[in-house]
Parts: structure tokens; C-alpha cells; sequence
């Protein structure tokens, strides 16, 4: 399986400083919370949080986190945006099946914002 190039991941400190502090896009649902802001790059990067204190099991936070990566690989955006999504307690409740079909919906609406 193809994995996530470290180009197409937030990865300092400053680089997630810059979409919270000014979200030009925000999406959410009761699982996530989606963040973004028009890339500093030529293509998107990801970013992921997902906080002890809101999901306590390491296992439950990994596999959040595999699935968050796998759905962006999957589904480009159009435009480079920076995107940092937060992962809410109770997000570990959902199966896969219901993680992925809650990202979809997260997805559309953010390309919708995104690409208007």
C-alpha cells in the first residue's frame, strides 16, 4: 500500500501555529474538526490531532489517525490547502466503516469552501 510522502505532511510546530491561528476554512461534525488554510506549498499537507485526554486508547487514536492519512491520499483537493484535522472524543466509537463515511461528508463540504 502506498504511504503518505513526508512532503505531504505538517510536520513542524510553526506549520500547525499557522492554520490554527488563522483557519480560513472550518468544517465539522461530532467526530472531527477540520481546519484549513491555503497551502504555503504547491501541494496540501495534512496534519493530525488526536489528544490522549479525548481518545485514551493508543490502539483507538492509531487507527483514527491510519484512516484520517489513507482518506487524504485517496481524495486530493483540487487547490493546495493546509489542513489540520482534530479528532473528538467519541470519533474511536465510530467503526471504520463510519470514520471513512464521516470523513466523506467532511470532505465535500470542505472542497465546496475550498473550490468556491
Amino acid at each position: 500500500m502506498p504511504t503518505l510522502p513526508h512532503t505531504a505532511r505538517l510536520s513542524q510546530p510553526d506549520q500547525y501555529r499557522r492554520v490554527f491561528d488563522s483557519p480560513e476554512y472550518k468544517v465539522s461534525s461530532g467526530a472531527f474538526l477540520l481546519l484549513a488554510t491555503p497551502g504555503a506549498t504547491l501541494s496540501s499537507r495534512l496534519g493530525i490531532v488526536v489528544a490522549k485526554k479525548n481518545i485514551r486508547l493508543a490502539v483507538r487514536r492509531n487507527r483514527i489517525k491510519r484512516l484520517v492519512r489513507e482518506h487524504f491520499r485517496r481524495h486530493p483537493f483540487d487547490k493546495a490547502i493546509d489542513l489540520v484535522v482534530l479528532a473528538r472524543s467519541g470519533a474511536d466509537q465510530l467503526d471504520n466503516p463510519g470514520l471513512w463515511q464521516e470523513l466523506d461528508k467532511l470532505w465535500r463540504a470542505l472542497g465546496q469552501k475550498v473550490n468556491s
